[in-house]
């Protein structure tokens, strides 16, 4: 295997190595001399390659073995899928207690009692059998309407809403907010938990609010994502960050305003190869950093539907891009 093709398959997989002397790299430039400008000489070429060496070449003896690397690539821990969901909810992983229809109301009313719930889920035949709910208003609404039985089926209701665990929690919020509380669905149809209002209001201050910081964190993992994606060295993201006097070890580090600088920076950006135009795509992030600021110095007014837009947009356009 020949320098090119060791620098390719380093390249094409940039956590493998491969193992070279000094007399193979300077002998692939046709010099025979390990002077040191013939040795600067395959040093900037290999660092145009994004590839780094173990060793000095000039130094080494000229026939010892060097490990030739691609430069560390900068990271995120960030998880591929940056959207928050459900299933990140306690009240979404607490199994609820429920009651079958057969069951008798004075049952269902003691669980009721006894947990301080507002409303239980009914089944029928077991678990797997979602059929509704019973809660105090459907109690009421029965009694007023002259309903006499004495079984959960007299006054449940069928009306009942469910959603799936792997929902987004923007979403789950919105269907809280009009139903009041929703039965969250494992993937094999049996329950994992209940999300009502007094869940959202205890995890989340206000909706619109909660909305805005579940927007801006879901925005700025996809942001990492995209940066992560383009192979970014981590040395040049840490030039990014030169003047700060900070330690940059992976894209986390960074601040919005220096992921604004990636992106400007043409090199970086061919590299993230978004096909977009740059000082719109540019412009769009300025929009949403001063969004952010507003945000985060908690406006008491709010920061107003249009900008509640501008963050909706900017979610959905990075998830298109991704």
């Amino acid at each position: 295997m020949d320098l090119n093709e060791k620098i390719a398959s380093i390249q094409a997989d940039n956590k493998h190595t491969e193992s070279v002397t000094a007399r193979e790299l300077i002998n692939h430039f046709g010099y025979q001399k390990r002077s040191w400008g013939n040795c600067a000489h395959v040093v900037r070429f290999l660092e145009a390659k994004e590839i780094e060496l173990s060793s000095d070449p000039y130094k080494e003896w000229i026939d010892a073995p060097i490990t030739m690397s691609h430069k560390a690539i900068a990271t995120t821990k960030v998880p591929e899928d940056a959207v928050k969901r459900v299933l990140s909810m306690a009240a979404a992983n607490h199994k609820p207690v429920f009651v079958d229809r057969n069951d008798s109301l004075e049952h269902a009313v003691t669980l009721m009692l006894q947990n301080d719930y507002s409303q239980l889920p009914v089944v029928s035949g077991g678990e797997r059998t979602l059929i509704g709910f019973i809660s105090w208003k459907t109690i009421g609404l029965s009694n007023w309407r002259g309903i006499k039985g004495d079984k959960v089926a007299d006054y449940m209701s069928d009306q009942i809403t469910t959603i799936k665990r792997t929902e987004t929690l923007l979403k789950a919020i919105e269907v809280v907010a009009q139903k009041e509380f929703a039965v969250v669905l494992k993937e094999d149809k049996t329950m994992s938990g209940i999300i009502t209002t007094a869940d959202v209001a205890t995890e989340f201050f206000s909706i619109t609010q909660a909305e805005a910081f579940l927007l801006l964190e879901q925005i700025e993992l996809q942001i990492r994502n995209l940066i992560s994606r383009g192979g970014i060295l981590l040395e040049d993201i840490q030039k990014v960050c030169a003047e700060e006097g900070r330690t940059i070890s992976c894209i986390d580090d960074l601040t919005f305003g220096e992921y604004i600088r990636i992106f400007e920076n043409p090199k970086h950006w061919k590299k993230i190869n978004i096909k977009n135009e740059k000082d719109a795509f540019v412009a769009f992030l300025n929009q949403v950093r001063e969004v952010r600021n507003d945000v985060m110095h908690f406006e008491p007014d709010g920061i107003g539907s249009e900008k509640m837009e501008t963050l909706r947009n900017m979610s959905r356009y990075l998830s298109e891009l991704l």
